[in-house]
């Protein structure tokens, strides 16, 4: 087998998992896919509260104001300065694209867990896999977020730099969800190209905001728990793949594997070259 046919196989030697179907596992899949999307904002902005409610400023409901509020959402019911509200926003392509992309975030992220849970409830989650789709969750979270706030504040200088390492990490992880079920068959191709994209990654990090900010101190606690925990997903992501590869008997250096290296080696330098002129 060649590179481009080293593609992930179910295997028919692996059977022994559950085979039915129950209305109660239906309803955890369903009930913890849902859970997710539903508590992550939640524990960000706590985070952001124990770090920053010190600093933050008291808010008078009865007097305060917003007067970049457009009011279209209100309609007939509110025009000019506007009172209090806890949600603002206005009917502008930004907020659009926010809508849109926190749908399509909220609906990537519940039917991956509702499958990793599925899965898991039939037997057939392999546990690898699973830490780095879970260590990955601050990773794609994060581009969430910083995405919704390149449109909040029409600031876009980082727009090519993030949207490269959001692709890039998308990619990995539709890997990881194939190969969390047992039944498909561990392949070097698709090992090396996990290993590879998060190989990149660290590369371009450590070359980045990581060594200002983690290795010589100079940024704020809320930037190194940052940096770190998006350090720790990549790492994790090049030893626990090069592990799931070694279990499978299948690191050995034949012709295959030679190219399979020079696939990721390729992988790693093109893509640190592009981040590094994004």
């Amino acid at each position: 087998m060649g590179v481009l046919s080293d593609l992930p196989t179910v295997d028919p030697s692996v059977s022994s998992f559950k085979t039915t179907n129950s209305p109660l596992s239906w309803l955890c899949s369903n009930v913890v896919g849902y859970l997710a999307p539903a508590l992550l904002p939640p524990l960000h902005i706590g985070l952001f509260y124990f770090f920053w409610h010190q600093y933050s400023r008291h808010v008078d409901k009865r007097y305060c104001t917003c007067s970049c509020w457009d009011t279209v959402f209100k309609g007939t019911y509110e025009s000019g300065i506007a009172s209090y509200k806890h949600l603002y926003f206005n009917a502008t392509g930004n907020t659009l694209k926010i809508w849109c992309l926190t749908v399509g975030a909220v609906i990537l992220l519940y039917e991956c867990v509702r499958q990793l849970t599925f899965l898991g409830l039939r037997c057939r989650l392999r546990p690898s896999m699973t830490v780095l789709f879970l260590s990955s969750l601050f990773s794609h979270y994060y581009s969430w977020w910083v995405f919704v706030n390149y449109w909040n504040d029409d600031f876009y200088s980082q727009w090519n730099h993030q949207l490269f390492f959001t692709i890039t990490e998308a990619i990995s992880t539709a890997f990881v969800m194939r190969l969390a079920d047992n039944r498909v068959i561990v392949t070097p191709c698709t090992i090396l190209s996990i290993v590879g994209i998060a190989f990149m990654h660290v590369l371009t990090s450590g070359t980045d905001q990581f060594i200002l900010n983690v290795v010589r101190g100079e940024g704020y606690m809320h930037q190194v728990m940052r940096d770190v925990s998006l350090m720790i997903p990549d790492l994790l992501h090049i030893s626990l793949p090069i592990l799931e590869l070694s279990r499978a008997q299948k690191l050995r250096l034949d012709k295959d594997m030679r190219q399979n290296v020079c696939m990721m080696i390729c992988i790693i330098v093109f893509g640190f070259i592009i981040s590094s002129l994004l």
